[in-house]
């Protein structure tokens, strides 16, 4: 409460006396009245009324530009599809021209007459020759593609059944097995001398114009375009991957929206299908209703103007800088106090309640500062005293366990002390070496439950009996259980009889199944029992048990317990 009232007073007294030690008092100002008062001196609200004001008249000249931009590329890019795709069906119409005429060719003769066509024009890989009955009568391919799949039996009937009727068939692009750029079928008449239709000839035409189009295309930083069929399939991008899936393009929003209803709708901003803010412009493909969509993301897009703003902004930032550093020369001398003591209270948060803030401040902070000491000495106190009353309250109840017999008496304090000892060794860290040294003092807790004609029977248990003993681990479990603060020393108390082999009790666990807690007290507790005169037994040399464990080490217990057990037990029998 003193430390909630002092951060209160903080920002809600203005003047308080503080008495020196001579009997001179100093008048405490607001902490926060001293920023507000270095802060307006060097106000900035003008500064920044005027640049917004300007930031807003070269935003809107900058999106007109940025509008124009993609507007142009779009329109410039399916011009030049446009252009090519006209080329290439000009070439088609020339190839058909040349098939014309009476005179009877064998299918070689065709074929060869063909193949030159193929040597001329790159862009058609296959071409074949259908009677106007559909029989195919001639077939050539590039070289390299003859393994191609053959294009749908669906296209080639309509192809064939236009064409033979006159018609220039054009299908939608498609992809073939085998390749990432999509293609065309184009059917052509091919006529007689007399002008009737003779044959047709169907040429497949790869869309690698198309492709490197739009791979030229890139604006700014990660701008860049793509192409999408009527259907808003993709059938040309710089991420040849995807065309090769024919991915569905219909659920952007500027293709689904505005393309494939055919409306031109200049510069959009949108969403791509990761759901990224973009903007972008689409222009349409003469003839074909192809859309070219020309996008790029929203913050690159506007990076220009950002550049704009921070250019107008430079002098305000220059105006806060000089408020903040004017700040900071009042901030100096309290920074490091409240630094202090937030480091104090996350010390405090974890469990160090020994530890104490150096802070000398005449002011709010020098008093927050004594509150907070003197709390953290109450505190130290109290957690001193629960810690000695818990560690008592935990010996005297081992102390009762081994008084039942004995034999055993002192046993419980004894593997306390010893495992202690082994886990730091190991280097266990401080908490969890408390742990270790509750749980060892507890281990034996579940022989409160059995009976003493059981637990000091002089001669040998029978199965029952010895049954009934090695249900302590798990009895001890049970009643240190319902103490929600020992829940994690429970584990040790369980499993400390357990073995790595998985010949141990209760539950038959193995390797590291075995919790380190209980790993370490089985080492600890075997080396007493085995050291200490029982009624079952002599006391065991210290030697010949260590050598006994170095032999039971891997099978029994852990070797890395074992290994510290080793190299502490001389100062163990010496204490």
């Amino acid at each position: 409460m003193k430390i909630l009232q002092s951060i209160k007073n903080l920002f809600t007294r203005s003047e308080v006396p503080d008495e020196r030690p001579e009997g001179k008092s100093v008048r405490r100002t607001r902490i926060l009245y001293q920023f507000l008062l270095v802060t307006m001196a060097v106000s900035v609200l003008p500064l920044l009324a005027a640049s917004y004001k300007l930031m807003e008249i070269n935003r809107t000249y900058l999106e007109d530009q940025l509008l124009a931009l993609h507007s142009q590329v779009a329109d410039s890019a399916a011009e030049e599809i446009s252009t090519a795709l006209s080329t290439i069906m000009g070439n088609m119409e020339l190839v058909s021209k040349a098939q014309s005429g009476n005179s009877p060719l064998n299918r070689e003769e065709r074929e060869r007459s063909l193949i030159f066509y193929l040597d001329q024009y790159p862009e058609i890989i296959r071409l074949t020759q259908y009677s106007t009955g559909g029989k195919e009568v001639a077939r050539v391919f590039r070289v390299g593609r003859s393994k191609v799949p053959p294009l749908s039996e669906d296209i080639k009937k309509l192809a064939v059944k236009e064409s033979t009727g006159g018609k220039t068939f054009i299908s939608d692009p498609v992809i073939l097995s085998g390749s990432d750029v999509p293609i065309v079928a184009v059917g052509m008449s091919v006529y007689a001398s007399d002008g009737s239709i003779r044959s047709m000839l169907l040429g497949e035409i790869s869309l690698d114009k198309v492709q490197e189009v739009v791979k030229r295309i890139n604006i700014r930083r990660q701008g860049n375009a793509y192409v999408v069929d009527r259907k808003g399939t993709l059938i040309a991008h710089q991420a040849s991957d995807r065309v090769a899936k024919s991915e569905d393009m219909s659920t952007v929003e500027i293709v689904g929206k505005y393309l494939l209803a055919g409306v031109s709708a200049g510069t959009i901003p949108f969403r791509d299908k990761m759901g990224k803010d973009m903007v972008g412009s689409y222009s349409t493909v003469k003839g074909l209703g192809w859309g070219v969509v020309v996008q790029e993301p929203r913050d690159d897009a506007y990076v220009t103007i950002s550049q704009m703003v921070n250019q107008t902004l430079l002098w305000a930032v220059v105006a806060i800088l000089a408020a903040i550093i004017a700040s900071t020369l009042l901030a100096i001398r309290l920074a490091k106090p409240i630094g202090e003591l937030a480091e104090g209270a996350r010390s405090l948060a974890r469990g160090n309640f020994q530890d104490r803030v150096q802070i000398t401040s005449r002011n709010e902070l020098g008093e927050l500062a004594q509150a907070f000491n003197n709390m953290a000495a109450h505190l130290e106190s109290h957690d001193k005293n629960l810690r000695e009353m818990f560690i008592s309250t935990t010996k005297a109840l081992a102390a009762a366990i081994d008084a039942k017999d004995p034999y055993t008496r002192g046993h419980s304090q004894r593997v306390a002390q010893i495992s202690l000892e082994i886990a730091k060794e190991m280097g266990l860290p401080p908490s969890e070496q408390q742990k270790v040294n509750v749980a060892a003092l507890l281990h034996d807790v579940g022989k409160i439950g059995i009976e003493d004609r059981v637990l000091k029977k002089p001669t040998k248990l029978t199965e029952k009996e010895y049954g009934i003993i090695q249900q302590h681990p798990r009895w001890g479990a049970m009643i240190m259980g319902h103490i929600g603060q020992l829940k994690e020393i429970i584990p040790g108390i369980q499993h400390h009889h357990e073995r790595l082999d998985g010949t141990g009790y209760p539950q038959g666990l193995q390797g590291s199944q075995i919790p380190v807690l209980a790993r370490i007290i089985a080492v600890a507790d075997t080396f007493d029992a085995m050291t200490s005169e029982r009624l079952y037994q002599k006391a065991m040399e210290t030697q010949f048990v260590v050598d006994k464990l170095l032999e039971w080490r891997g099978k029994w217990y852990d070797p890395d317990v074992v290994d510290a057990m080793v190299r502490v037990y001389p100062k163990i029998i010496n204490t």
